[in-house]
């Protein structure tokens, strides 16, 4: 199947449209609404509009979420292509980050963690552009503005923030006028937003949303679902795959997109602050991580010359996703 994604042609877009909407079927016959999730100012926002749908508000959640796994997937292609970390502008990278924003039931429905996601693969976008940028404070200003305001839908994004931070020390020079500029843009956002709710004698309904606590460990009850070990099983050969494969690979490639991959490094470990922001552990929290390890499977899989492994694991988690979907009307073990 990865062989149909080698193409960089527009229709390829469609194919992937397809896919995820297949995938999704499983919200449309077992429809679940996340409206306790839409807590934040703009995802409470957000819940609003869609809620003025004709439809009902189940069937517009899911189609929006199939909408931003999409444009997520077409976007972090073109990241990748823009930033010549897929230099033959192939669709397997928009392809296997869908397949992941798939792999968990928990990941289709549209929550403030999905839509989240989409402003951290803009923040990245922005990242590597200001990479040796002789000016760059639109852009580093930028950069704080938008972790904030995806902060104010998924307040834990906010985390994020020191994972810029460090970005920024890895792919330009130490400026704390640049950071400083990066403060300012990621306080406009909480400034006007305390400013509305102030206005209307509810900032105290605001200051509610800032939420840190300690973690516990029965939080993490669904590590020992099943679904999760084996498709995370899946993943992870996948990943420990590509691991070897940028190994071997990386003194072989420009010093630019080595640098990318060390601020991918800290996006993976810093993100796990984001933890500690919010008031519950779920496995939708962790959706951010799809996009290091779909940008680490993708740059790999440009290497291949044999896609037989690659196409095993592609075959093997979409079985176990579709089975672990519909496991209930299976009854493969009864």
């Amino acid at each position: 199947m990865l062989r149909l994604f080698r193409s960089n042609h527009p229709l390829v877009s469609i194919l992937i449209l397809l896919i995820i909407s297949g995938l999704h079927l499983f919200t449309f016959l077992n429809p679940q609404l996340n409206a306790v999730e839409f807590a934040n100012p703009l995802s409470h926002a957000l819940l609003y509009l869609l809620s003025l749908s004709p439809l009902p508000l189940s069937v517009t959640e899911n189609i929006f979420s199939i909408l931003f796994v999409f444009t997520q997937s077409i976007y972090f292609n073109y990241i990748l292509t823009k930033h010549k970390m897929n230099e033959r502008g192939q669709f397997i990278p928009a392809f296997i980050y869908a397949i992941l924003c798939c792999m968990f039931s928990d990941f289709l429905f549209l929550t403030p963690a999905l839509v989240a996601n989409l402003f951290l693969l803009i923040e990245i976008d922005f990242l590597f552009s200001v990479y040796k940028k002789e000016r760059a404070s639109s852009e580093i200003f930028d950069l704080g503005f938008f972790i904030s305001v995806s902060s104010l839908i998924y307040f834990p994004s906010l985390a994020f923030l020191i994972f810029l931070l460090a970005g920024m020390l890895v792919l330009r020079p130490l400026r704390l006028s640049e950071w400083m500029i990066l403060l300012v843009g990621a306080l406009i956002p909480y400034f006007l937003t305390a400013v509305y709710y102030f206005w209307f004698d509810r900032l105290t309904e605001f200051s509610s949303i800032i939420t840190f606590h300690k973690l516990m460990n029965e939080e993490f009850s669904f590590v020992n679902n099943a679904q999760v070990i084996l498709i995370t099983f899946v993943v992870g050969l996948a990943l420990i795959w590509s691991f070897v494969k940028i190994q071997s690979n990386y003194f072989k490639t420009v010093v630019q997109i080595r640098n990318y991959f060390v601020v991918m490094m800290l996006f993976s470990f810093l993100g796990f602050l984001s933890a500690f922001m919010q008031s519950s552990i779920q496995p939708e929290h962790f959706i951010w991580l799809i996009i290091p390890v779909a940008m680490a499977i993708s740059y790999s899989v440009q290497f291949l010359k044999k896609y037989w492994l690659a196409e095993i694991l592609n075959l093997s988690l979409l079985l176990l996703i579709i089975y672990f979907q519909f496991q209930n009307q299976l009854n493969f073990f009864e």
